[in-house]
């Protein structure tokens, strides 16, 4: 019996690329020996897909759209399908990509590949190779070094990967996977295999992400370690204080019991780093009484609330089967 794979792929008005996509994918199935579905979630597009520009599908099993009832953004888009594919229990493993091409489907089966010789890890994509420009790499990599300094972990992957059905139900039970998917396959522990690939260039349009996009994006995959990030920040503050406290005692010592000629210079030290006590005190608390009133608060867990945004489901096209056909 075939494996069956679950290819998803959020979308937002990327129809012409998605058509592409879907050709390129339905070619390449017969060398994986799978029973493959293509899921496309239609993140509140505000365009229509012309079913006619459509391939017929000669491998793919079919193509199945998920329509969300607004636009939720690219992470929840895919957190929506994980759930929805996750509740199905019909697939082996589940892919996701991103819909316009530069997840390539030659780079899918090195996935599905590595699947097969480690059935029991999540295979991650870790890119050999980016096609944006210096300034958007520069910054990519500015935003994995700050993510190791504010978390204490390592992200060298993103939302293309291949999960396997028996970890999506831990994966969608995460609040973190409604923010930011690889910093929360990150935070859930499990065994994870990279395979390194190149990135592709888009099939269609130009690509929505851009530096804003991707400040929103980092502070996403940091939010998944919010309580991480406050308990460093915590010792950042004790130390700030420690220090400002120290400082204060050296330059008050120094003022009565020497006659050294620094006349309002202890007077000054004294006074900034009083102010930095305060507000390393301040913070501190704050941060404090955040950490704990997010500790009492009931969670939104995808598993169970992500269905809500989902306005219809239907299947766009399927399998031309000539057997039958004949028959």
């Amino acid at each position: 019996m075939k494996p069956r794979l679950a290819i998803l792929v959020p979308l937002y008005n990327d129809w012409p690329s998605f058509i592409q996509l879907a050709s390129a994918i339905d070619n390449l199935v017969p060398s994986w020996g799978a029973e493959v579905t293509l899921y496309v979630v239609d993140d509140g597009s505000t365009t229509e897909l012309v079913t006619d520009h459509l391939p017929q599908l000669r491998h793919l099993t079919s193509i199945e759209r998920i329509t969300l009832a607004a636009n939720l953004g690219h992470q929840r888009a895919i957190a929506v399908g994980l759930c929805e594919l996750a509740q199905s229990k019909s697939f082996d493993a589940v892919i996701i990509a991103d819909s316009d091409g530069q997840d390539r489907p030659e780079h899918m089966l090195e996935l599905f590949a590595a699947h097969s010789r480690h059935p029991e890890a999540l295979v991650a994509a870790q890119r050999s190779k980016r096609s944006e420009n210096f300034i958007f790499r520069l910054s990519y990599t500015a935003y994995k070094y700050l993510f190791k300094l504010l978390t204490g972990k390592s992200i060298d992957f993103g939302n293309f990967c291949l999960v396997p059905q028996s970890h999506l139900q831990r994966l969608t039970h995460m609040p973190e996977v409604w923010n930011h998917l690889a910093a929360a396959t990150v935070r859930s522990r499990l065994p994870i295999i990279r395979v390194a690939t190149p990135r592709g260039e888009r099939y269609a349009g130009r690509s929505s992400m851009n530096i804003l996009n991707l400040i929103v994006h980092g502070l996403s995959a940091i939010s998944v370690f919010t309580d991480i990030l406050f308990v460093r920040l915590l010792i950042l503050s004790g130390c700030i204080a420690g220090v400002a406290l120290v400082a204060s005692l050296v330059a008050t010592i120094i003022r009565f019991t020497t006659q050294l000629p620094i006349i309002g210079l202890p007077t000054l030290i004294v006074g900034f780093s009083g102010v930095l006590l305060f507000q390393s005190a301040t913070f501190a608390v704050i941060a404090a009484l955040m950490m704990l009133s997010t500790r009492s608060s009931f969670p939104f867990v995808p598993a169970h609330h992500a269905a809500r945004f989902i306005a219809k489901k239907d299947r766009i096209t399927q399998r031309f089967d000539l057997s039958s056909m004949q028959d």
